[in-house]
């Protein structure tokens, strides 16, 4: 066999095994379109859960037209920020607390008329929240502590209501980069599971106004 027939088939080999071998690297190594592919269904799943993020806790975006019957509070504040205190002096913590939603009721500093109303419209939409009520927690913060009188008469019309105090001055600060800086009190904040207020209603509302809001809330919201 002539030397140049020799060198043609060698040549044949080598590039034969050449040719199996890219394809083989090929079938080990994820295609350019196959990576994309993978960016893109990741992408689908982390980008609308990082804009809902930014959306609810700055309101960037928040669409002016909304299902819900109270104002939204913007962004949301959390109550980790105001110094809660119990009718005792003891520190109130609703982020350490169950996991529960909550209507913080920002009286005066002796929960006059409109704040009772407040407090009798908050506890009617509790009581008609019937097996779901366990979820939804009370707590009134007045501007001082209550006189025990006045302690007492409220806890025997609300046996399930929580008592704190917070000054205003401190209230006023803490909603001053918000969309309700000033918030005139009484009013409700409705706060959520993860300890921040994110609503507001005040004797404008009505009982189905809060009611329609803390059921969808209820509804889309985890249970322990």
């Amino acid at each position: 066999m002539a030397p140049n027939s020799e060198v043609h088939k060698v040549t044949e080999q080598v590039q034969a095994e050449q040719a199996t071998g890219l394809q083989a690297s090929s079938r080990d190594k994820p295609s350019g379109l196959g990576r994309w592919t993978g960016i893109g269904v990741v992408a689908s799943v982390v980008l609308p859960i990082v804009a809902a993020y930014v959306i609810f806790y700055t309101g960037l975006g928040m669409p002016s037209d909304t299902v819900n019957q109270g104002e939204l509070l913007i962004p949301a504040q959390s109550v980790a920020e105001i110094d809660l205190r119990q009718d005792d002096g003891a520190p109130l913590s609703l982020v350490d607390a169950e996991p529960r939603w909550r209507y913080l009721i920002l009286g005066d500093a002796q929960c006059s008329d409109e704040c009772e109303q407040l407090l009798y419209t908050t506890r009617q939409v509790h009581i008609r929240l019937g097996d779901k009520a366990r979820r939804v927690e009370r707590v009134l913060a007045t501007g001082a502590p209550l006189s025990k009188e006045r302690l007492r008469d409220l806890a025997n019309q609300h046996p399930k209501l929580r008592f704190s105090s917070v000054e205003p001055q401190q209230l006023d600060q803490w909603l001053a980069d918000s969309d309700h800086a000033g918030l005139t009190r009484p009013s409700v904040l409705l706060v959520d599971q993860q300890g921040y207020a994110m609503m507001v209603y005040n004797n404008s509302h009505s009982g189905n106004q809060l009611l329609k809001d803390i059921k969808r809330m209820l509804k889309y919201s985890y249970e322990k």
